[in-house]
């Protein structure tokens, strides 16, 4: 019978801290209040301390009946406390594999571990909370020897070995690529939210608006109390902004060895993914207006797995490397994958169907500003300029969508350049589509243009369209689509 180990015991301590986290709001407004006699402080530390206990006992009864083993090709899971249940998750099943160490890990000497699969679910991934650098190292290990049993080598006995010694580093960012990158992602207002935040959680218990206005007010009765603040201001700001961005994209590097792309960042909190080359689905490469004009791109890697949350896109490159480099690292780091400089853009045909087809949003937005017809800048045909104006806008919109499109095909390849002033280019090979289609509208037969679509596998699944493309180059899609059984690889 296999041999089932319980999770760390600090896994205890740090649900404590996730406890503490989401409850230290009440824990302030309990401690503040601690010589309240009202039945809503009372209420409040019994609500806390009730929680506590609860998560001290949840905690550890979890801890006791959560046990995990590792084999040759699968992990074995069990979990539950009331309802047990036992769970295998199969080696060829990952995609991804991600390390996240926060400060707090950093503290005990620990690293937490998630291996992604391309399944849904809330088990759909197998994730270590709090595991030991060594442990951590085993695990993937066994699955990268699953997965290329020929190139894996043998770990020295050092817990914080690497797991691949010839990788090669792509990128590194510079002090300068740093500054550029707070600018850019205008991580410099962060002072504003963080100080806006304070501000409301502090007026809500003392009443401190009064006191700010005062202050204020004091301080716009002189010209260089105004620009001595503005300009202090400015340099908070930008100052926190830049630590804001080192401490994100600090340590930053891309990596890469013959089977795999690795990615690292953050300073207190660090974070690791790593792909395997044959496992990304698509390269997507995102520009929005300010990077547009400043000549700089994010490329983003397409798997079948979870790849991070919103707040941490770990399968991001460097979210602001110049447009020719990301396209040069592409190349690099995924030597099946070529991006298309010289791409076809849609005949005037296309751009006729667009500026004609009806404005539904408009005529809605017309009908309701003249019914309620409000007085806009003081004018009584001020709902008038403002459908005027949103009609021009959506005007605008759509030749600028128009003018930022366009596409290649060819080989195994295909390529999509979208947008209005975010501008987003998708790159995939044909084997790596599941499905195809082709669409039409009655405005589109009348001028012989169509609509493809085909679906990559992701998570979530991902859909791309490419509107009115002349129907001979839409029959020409279908067909170098059927040719996707010479790539296929049948296992």
């Amino acid at each position: 019978m296999m041999d089932m180990k319980r999770y760390h015991p600090l896994s205890v301590v740090f649900d404590l801290v996730d406890f503490v986290k989401s409850f230290a709001i009440l824990a302030f407004v309990v401690v503040v209040n601690i010589s309240s006699d009202s039945w809503i402080a009372r209420l409040g530390r019994i609500l806390l301390l009730g929680s506590l206990v609860f998560s001290i006992i949840a905690s550890v009864m979890k801890w006791f009946t959560r046990k995990y083993a590792a084999d040759e090709i699968a992990f074995h899971l069990k979990t539950g406390t009331f309802e047990k249940t036992e769970r295998t998750v199969y080696f060829d099943k990952i995609q991804n594999v991600q390390r996240h160490t926060s400060f707090l890990h950093k503290l005990f000497g620990m690293t937490s571990i998630t291996f992604e699969t391309g399944t849904s679910g809330m088990n759909s991934n197998v994730k270590f909370d709090v595991l030991k650098r060594s442990e951590a190292n085993r695990l993937e290990t066994l699955v990268k020897e699953f997965m290329q049993p020929e190139n894996v080598t043998t770990e020295a006995e050092d817990e914080t070995a690497p797991l691949i010694q010839d990788r090669i580093v792509h990128f590194t960012p510079t002090r300068k690529d740093t500054i550029k990158a707070s600018f850019t992602s205008f991580s410099f207002l962060i002072i504003l939210v963080i100080g806006a935040s304070i501000f409301s959680k502090l007026d809500q218990l003392f009443n401190v608006e009064d006191y700010v206005e005062g202050w204020f007010a004091s301080i716009l009765t002189s010209g260089w109390i105004i620009a001595g603040f503005t300009g202090g201001l400015l340099v908070l700001a930008v100052t926190i902004g830049v630590v804001w961005t080192f401490v994100k994209y600090g340590n930053f590097e891309i990596a890469s060895d013959g089977e795999r792309i690795y990615i690292t960042k953050g300073i207190l909190d660090e974070t690791v993914f790593s792909i395997a080359k044959n496992r990304v689905q698509a390269v997507e490469i995102t520009q929005s207006f300010m990077k547009r004009i400043l000549g700089l791109a994010e490329v983003k890697l397409i798997s079948a797995g979870n790849i991070g949350d919103d707040e941490d896109e770990v399968s991001s490159l460097y979210p602001f490397l110049p447009v020719k480099r990301a396209y040069g690292m592409i190349a690099e780091l995924l030597p099946d994958y070529e991006v298309i400089p010289d791409m076809k853009r849609l005949p005037r045909k296309s751009l006729v169907v667009r500026l004609i087809k009806p404005y539904w949003f408009w005529g809605i937005a017309t009908i309701l500003l003249a019914y309620f017809r409000p007085e806009v800048f003081r004018l009584h045909t001020g709902w008038a300029i403002v459908s005027i104006a949103l009609l021009v806008f959506l005007i605008v919109s759509r030749l600028l969508t128009y003018w930022n499109t366009s596409y290649a095909l060819g080989g195994r390849f295909i390529q999509l350049s979208q947008g209005t002033f975010e501008k987003t280019t998708f790159l995939t090979r044909r084997e790596k589509i599941i499905e195809v289609s082709v669409k039409r509208t009655k405005l589109q037969q009348w001028f012989s243009i169509a609509t493809i679509g085909f679906i990559n596998r992701a998570k979530p699944v991902r859909h791309e369209t490419l509107a009115d493309i002349p129907i001979q180059e839409a029959q020409q899609f279908v067909e170098w689509y059927a040719k996707r059984i010479r790539d296929v690889q049948l296992q």
